[in-house]
């Protein structure tokens, strides 16, 4: 039987793997392969909401270009 959750928004996945990440550092990765692919599956979508924040973020666009906007080297 599938277990079924109600959705849980953006904040609430970070969160989530704020306490994912305390744990491990705590307790360590758990014994089970199942268990481990599990949480790497859950800290991989809350690295790409992260990513789509960030780059949905206009203050963002451009910090990583060194060049001044009008005099690009290429």
């Amino acid at each position: 039987m599938p277990i079924m959750f109600p959705p849980i928004s953006d904040d609430d996945a970070l969160m989530l793997e704020t306490y994912l990440t305390f744990a491990i550092s705590q307790m360590g990765r758990p014994d089970s392969q199942t268990l481990c692919q599990f949480i790497n599956f859950l800290q991989k979508k809350c690295r790409e909401i992260e990513a789509n924040r960030w780059r949905a973020d206009p203050a963002n666009w451009g910090a990583c270009c060194p060049w001044p906007d009008d005099d690009f080297p290429f």
